[in-house]
């Protein structure tokens, strides 16, 4: 191998790793099977908080397709400890479309779209530990078509 190709191997490998955000703690999706998504389907999301002190943002990351039947997406947020225990329970909403237009949001390719949604921006945990942030969707619809995968994004503020 010559002396050029090692240094932009080299390089390469130096601008991939220092491109990472340090500051991100968890992001993971979970794929809907056959694009529905149940009542009953619950998708955990496990994570480590290794500073209590630092506030976090929390994101959901939608997929969805054209076939979802509604504007809006209605999800109960649930936030575990280590033990399983609930610590606090919210109900968000999220358009998915535009109420008007009918137009989507997020960034997408033929049929399908990803959109990410700011849930909270400031988030503290009680105490450093493994905590799951569980995510239902809301819709009072049994079988919620049109949804390919859902997660969550943790950011540590800086």
């Amino acid at each position: 191998m010559n002396k050029v190709a090692l240094a932009l191997i080299f390089i390469s490998g130096f601008i991939l790793f220092s491109c990472t955000d340090s500051s991100i703690v968890t992001e993971a999706k979970i794929d809907a099977p056959d694009n529905y998504w149940t009542q009953k389907t619950q998708m955990d999301f496990p994570f480590e908080v290794t500073d209590p002190k630092a506030t976090y943002q929390l994101f959901y990351q939608i997929r969805y397709n054209n076939d979802y039947p509604y504007y809006n997406l209605w999800v109960n947020r649930i936030l575990l400890d280590e033990k399983g225990n609930m610590i606090s329970k919210k109900l968000q909403g999220m358009d998915l479309f535009h109420a008007a237009s009918g137009e989507p949001y997020g960034a997408g390719f033929g049929n399908y779209f990803d959109y990410k949604i700011m849930s909270d921006s400031v988030q503290k945990f009680p105490k450093a530990g493994k905590y799951t942030i569980r995510i239902e969707q809301n819709m009072r619809m049994d079988t919620l078509n049109g949804i390919s995968s859902v997660g969550v994004e943790i950011i540590k503020n800086n």
